[in-house]
């Protein structure tokens, strides 16, 4: 993450967790480095309580306006479209509401730092083979 951002984020009071697990999960994610860097920028902009501008949280990044947008909008796109997937494997039936409950389950124990316990949650609920 750049420098410029993280420092943003400090003066923000945005906290980030543990480096090593934050990069792993986003390695596992559909969102880019530089998307969630803009989602961040939005969120410590929240905590600032005042809105800044698409120029300042471009600069934030080192990158233009435009370039700003486009990310944000990607990353806004692909949250909804993972959201949407989860949607519809509930529908289908291919995650339960059991499997549902143990993944904000596993989210809430990375917050506490748990990450061995979380591991072993989400990989007991991650869908099987089901064309066997």
């Amino acid at each position: 993450m750049r420098k410029s951002v993280l420092s943003f984020l400090r003066r923000s009071g945005v906290q980030l967790p543990e480096k090593t697990v934050l990069n792993s999960l986003l390695k596992l994610s559909y969102l880019t480095e530089a998307q969630l860097e803009a989602l961040l920028i939005e969120l410590g902009s929240a905590n600032l309580g005042r809105r800044l501008t698409f120029e300042e949280k471009a600069e934030i990044r080192g990158v233009s306006k435009g370039a700003y947008a486009r990310t944000l909008r990607q990353a806004i796109e692909n949250i909804k479209r993972s959201i949407y997937t989860i949607f519809l494997l509930e529908y289908l039936g291919v995650l339960g509401e059991e499997a549902l409950s143990a993944i904000l389950e596993a989210a809430n124990l990375l917050k506490r730092g748990r990450v061995d316990e979380s591991v072993r949650l989400i990989s007991d609920v991650m869908p099987r083979d089901i064309t066997a």
